[in-house]
């Protein structure tokens, strides 16, 4: 009996080795020839043809989902195409992105990972909106990179990732981005802060950054960011763990002790 058990654990795991070693060659070489019935055939020409429809179209999204699923892995190499080639809509480009993360899983990453250096900015963002789907907490190299892309829009992205995979190595790279000029507007001396600062702000308590906290801290106490009082006092009670009383006086108060204990200490 113990023998028969040992094995189909050794016949199961080999088979699963085998289903993995299929869908990594699948990502690598998706044009290889394949054995395909006539109606699937059929089914994923059309299914194709349903990328070339305006990404705007009622339905669409739901259609291609329902229609990825139905083939599964037989519909990544259609995925791929999508991901690969301009003359399909950049939304549909998306939306093949995703779903090629939904059913490849884990084993497409190292794949999608590569379109975070895409040339257009809506396929660097569905890259790393798939991993961050995907939970990739590993793939650093690339969300720090992904800080400093042209596009404010995939900074967003890249600050969103580091924040819900909780990316305390990156954190420096986060706090970086307070000085870094893209992330403001107009000329020097006039500069103004763009939305992107108030992510910066708190993906840094989410991170938990706590050399931010006496900074912040200060910032919090002059008028001039009492826009950005919500965002500070957020990121001040996500390092410290301290909770501060409402009203924005009361808050001001509240963060100038710590302030000022914690420059005692230094």
């Amino acid at each position: 009996m113990k023998a028969f058990l040992m094995a189909s654990l050794l016949g199961a795991s080999a088979l699963a080795f085998g289903a993995d070693q299929n869908a990594i060659q699948l990502l690598k070489d998706p044009g290889a020839p394949r054995k395909l019935q006539r109606q699937d055939i059929v089914t994923l020409e059309r299914f194709e043809q349903m990328f070339m429809m305006d990404a705007r179209s009622p339905g669409l999204a739901a259609m291609l989902k329902r229609n990825a699923f139905r083939h599964k892995q037989k519909a990544v190499p259609t995925l791929i195409k999508v991901m690969k080639e301009s003359k399909y809509p950049e939304q549909n480009r998306w939306h093949a992105t995703m779903l090629l993360a939904q059913i490849m899983g884990e084993k497409s990453a190292p794949f999608i990972a590569k379109f975070t250096d895409h040339p257009h900015w809506m396929m660097r963002v569905a890259s790393l909106k798939a991993l961050l789907g995907l939970r990739q907490a590993e793939y650093t190299a690339v969300y720090a990179k992904a800080l400093r892309d042209p596009s404010l829009i995939v900074r967003v992205q890249a600050l969103d990732n580091i924040s819900k995979l909780g990316i305390t190595k990156l954190a420096p790279n986060v706090w970086s981005m307070m000085y870094d000029q893209t992330n403001y507007t107009g000329n020097e001396g006039t500069r103004k802060r763009t939305s992107i600062v108030k992510s910066i702000i708190r993906t840094l308590g989410d991170v938990r950054f706590d050399k931010a906290k006496r900074p912040l801290a200060k910032l919090i106490q002059k008028p001039m960011y009492q826009d950005l009082i919500e965002d500070l006092d957020y990121s001040l009670e996500k390092i410290t763990g301290e909770r501060s009383p409402n009203g924005v006086g009361e808050r001001r108060k509240f963060w100038s002790k710590l302030a000022a204990a914690d420059s005692k200490k230094i």
